[in-house]
């Protein structure tokens, strides 16, 4: 970390390379069809919790993360009963895809105060289109399942990591309709799969299912139904935010880091299994490249990599430079976003943000966000973003890097 009296505030904990599921969007490119799974051992977790006591905050937070973290719960209830019978309280939590949830585990969830964060891509259809098992048959029934004990036991409104690919984005917004009106549901972080093909037809369909989406979401605000949007979110702060905050989007291994099964740290958990920007590990701590990715990530703006996209874009005040592991997959770079993010932002904002200027006053509004377009919920993993001080000198070097492209 820059200031060796900094805390970590999460560390992103990866239990196995296991999935029970083969979603058709997923990230985690090996997946371990070459190889067996693998798992995190009892000593690689007491490293852990070492490692966590000497840099995590002592109000942070350990998140377990994998291809399905509750495929070894075993060892996150090992890491939980360990941490807490050495007097440590960090926050602990998983994101799951709910299919592996039954009444025993829910149960001790409870006991354990443990949070949750679903991936659940909304109704049954929507859902098995992309979430499936290894035959291909979806995973809706089980999901639904574990949604509902969670609901039941845990929280009545957890939060829903629901991911949208151009073969789901019609019907979005009577999708989400369905899961707040009939089911309750109004914690949504709806978000798309950015790094696919999105054709003129794809972004047609989507400005049409926000323009109705804006309609429903009106409607919310007005019956004082809180319900958080994403989309409205990124557009919210989109017109609000008069300082642009970039520099320490996701912690990049500063206010946060990914820890794989084995230990090894990376600057965030996507880096995981599909990069090697290693940061160092539990065991000996940072690395060199700890500090010079950081003062890297620093001395560039990022930008589209159509940059003159950059020049007239209405999300730039809010654009924190996209899923920097994402850029690295296309570009070998952190800094240069793929086009369809700042097209889809963008278009978020022209056909949201006058929602959101017409909201400004409404009271159940301004509860979901901020001046900042940043939700305050506790189930949200968002953190607050302040302005990162970044010296005139770095924007001065992506317009240059702009003129070049």
């Amino acid at each position: 970390m820059n200031n060796p009296e900094q805390k970590i505030q999460e560390l992103t904990v990866w239990t196995s390379t296991k999935c029970n599921l083969k979603c058709k969007y997923c990230f985690v490119y090996k997946l371990n069809e070459e190889q067996p799974y693998k798992v995190m051992t009892t000593k690689t977790a007491d490293q852990l919790i070492e490692f966590a006591a000497k840099y995590v905050s002592p109000d942070g937070r350990i998140w377990f993360f994998g291809a399905e973290p509750l495929c070894n719960f075993d060892i996150i209830k090992y890491i939980v009963k360990k941490s807490r019978s050495k007097g440590y309280r960090w926050h602990f939590g998983a994101t799951t895809n709910a299919t592996l949830i039954d009444e025993e585990k829910i149960q001790w969830m409870k006991q354990a105060n443990f949070g949750l964060l679903l991936s659940i891509d909304g109704p049954k259809d929507s859902h098995n289109t992309n979430r499936v098992y290894a035959d291909g048959t979806g995973s809706w029934e089980d999901a639904w399942k574990g949604l509902t004990l969670v609901r039941k036991v845990l929280n009545p409104i957890p939060q829903i990591r629901w991911t949208v690919t151009p073969s789901t984005v019609k019907g979005l917004a009577d999708n989400i309709k369905t899961l707040v009106e009939e089911y309750g549901l109004t914690n949504l972080a709806v978000d798309f799969t950015y790094e696919v093909e999105w054709t003129k037809e794809d972004l047609v369909a989507l400005k049409e299912e926000l323009e109705v989406f804006g309609r429903y979401y009106y409607k919310w605000m007005l019956e004082g139904k809180p319900v958080f949007s994403m989309f409205v979110r990124d557009a919210n702060a989109a017109i609000t935010q008069t300082v642009r905050s970039w520099c320490n989007r996701c912690g990049l291994g500063n206010g946060g880091l990914g820890v794989d099964y084995d230990g090894t740290l990376y600057p965030c958990h996507r880096f995981i299994d599909s990069h090697k920007i290693r940061v160092g590990d539990i065991y000996s701590g940072f690395n060199d490249l700890h500090k010079r990715w950081i003062e890297d990530w620093r001395k560039i703006v990022p930008y589209c990599e159509e940059p003159k996209k950059c020049l007239n874009c209405n999300y730039k005040n809010a654009c924190s430079g996209g899923c920097i592991a994402m850029n690295y997959d296309l570009f070998d770079t952190p800094h240069i976003n793929v086009e369809s993010l700042c097209t889809i932002k963008q278009l978020i904002v022209d056909t949201l943000g006058e929602l959101c200027k017409s909201l400004q006053d409404n009271p159940t509004f301004q509860k979901q966000y901020r001046k900042t377009g940043l939700a305050p919920s506790p189930n949200t993993r968002v953190q607050p973003q302040k302005p990162c001080g970044c010296s005139d000198e770095a924007n001065q070097r992506t317009v240059e890097v702009q003129n070049v492209q």
